[in-house]
């Protein structure tokens, strides 16, 4: 669920405009290490993938989701303007500082529904309705009201991101949930499936769970993801954190005979991951969902973010869960023109997930 950047308070939409007339769509993806920008253009019902790239972002200028130096990453976000050409972007925010859940309103006009939900707000979140934006989406409806889907985020943050852009010749169109975009660049559109989204970065590692193209929950575990790798190489194998990276892109936690040291110093923290993992997983099938009901059973398991890449990941994690995982393809959603393949390899290609979901929501209000 996207924030519109005229209204805080508004549910997001396109005008439907011809499609020789819509404008490439640029997902800009900020976070703690790097801001990466992917642009899709649309031509005959088909994309072509444009720029993309990333620019690499200062220790202390955001950490664990939060911003702490806004100068310093109006800065990154000047120099991408400059670079690329860019006017409009869709832009992620991090789950850290948002609040997602699911909701019942009563039966009542349209116009009457945000206010129902901002009645409501303080039952679902720590904070007054007066210190908040929001946005929803109807699920569904019936004659006792409607499902929704709600996503809360504090003034003082919105605040922050609409200052972010200011002098920095980029114009945001919307601001959308990273797990949102990347669900909608991972799973095929309209798939009634269930499905867990694991996003491995460098810092840090978010799990979601998407039902019936609905995101039902998400969080954000601060102290696992890839760089946890690379200490432990260093630590083990007392080599520099270039070396680290390179043993751990070239053998992974594949067992090859003569390097079970190298799979040894990284069980351990995999096995965090693997765990927390589980936790969820297990928690998504033992607890009823808002309406006393039976939740419906995860098929598989994506994986996406740098270290998803992992040599071995994907193996390990299925025969320790016994269920299937497999690595996303960001390209699900994106039918790019015949003959044309995108120029980002697979590999790398898992990084610009969030970017290029939402660069494609662009696209999607379109239709």
């Amino acid at each position: 669920m996207p924030y519109n950047i005229n209204q805080m308070n508004a549910l997001s939409k396109f005008f439907p405009v011809p499609e020789y007339m819509s404008m490439p769509a640029v997902g800009l993806d900020i976070s703690d290490q790097s801001v990466r920008f992917l642009e899709l253009k649309r031509k005959d019902g088909r994309f072509a993938i444009g720029k993309y790239g990333e620019k690499k972002v200062h220790k202390g200028i955001m950490e664990a989701g939060k911003l702490k130096d806004i100068a310093g990453m109006k800065e990154v976000l000047r120099i991408i303007g400059k670079e690329q050409d860019f006017s409009f972007v869709n832009v992620s925010l991090p789950e850290e500082e948002a609040y997602l859940f699911r909701m019942k309103a009563p039966l009542v006009k349209l116009r009457e529904l945000r206010g129902s939900i901002e009645l409501q707000i303080e039952n679902y979140v720590p904070l007054k309705a007066s210190e908040v934006v929001f946005d929803y989406e109807i699920i569904s409806q019936d004659e006792t009201g409607y499902d929704l889907e709600v996503s809360v985020l504090p003034k003082g943050v919105a605040q922050n991101y609409f200052d972010l852009f200011e002098g920095t010749d980029l114009i945001p169109l919307v601001f959308e949930i990273e797990a949102q975009a990347i669900a909608r660049a991972v799973i095929k559109r309209k798939d009634k499936g269930t499905y867990m989204v694991v996003d491995f970065g460098e810092t840090r590692t978010g799990i979601s769970v998407v039902s019936e193209g609905v995101l039902m929950f998400t969080l954000t575990l601060d102290a696992v993801g890839g760089h946890s790798l690379n200490e432990a190489i260093e630590k083990n194998f007392k080599v520099t954190s270039v070396e680290a990276e390179l043993m751990k892109k070239e053998q992974g936690i594949r067992k090859t005979l003569g390097k079970d040291d190298l799979f040894q110093a990284l069980i351990g923290p995999i096995s965090v991951l693997r765990d927390e993992i589980n936790r969820h997983y297990v928690y998504w099938h033992t607890h009823r969902g808002d309406e006393g009901n039976g939740r419906e059973k995860i098929e598989k398991i994506i994986l996406c973010g740098g270290d998803a890449n992992l040599l071995g990941l994907t193996d390990y994690l299925s025969a320790s869960l016994k269920v299937p995982v497999e690595r996303a393809n960001i390209w699900t959603n994106i039918n790019y023109e015949e003959g044309l393949v995108p120029e980002i390899e697979f590999n790398d290609s898992l990084r610009y997930a969030t970017a290029a979901g939402l660069a494609l929501g662009g696209f999607w209000g379109h239709d």
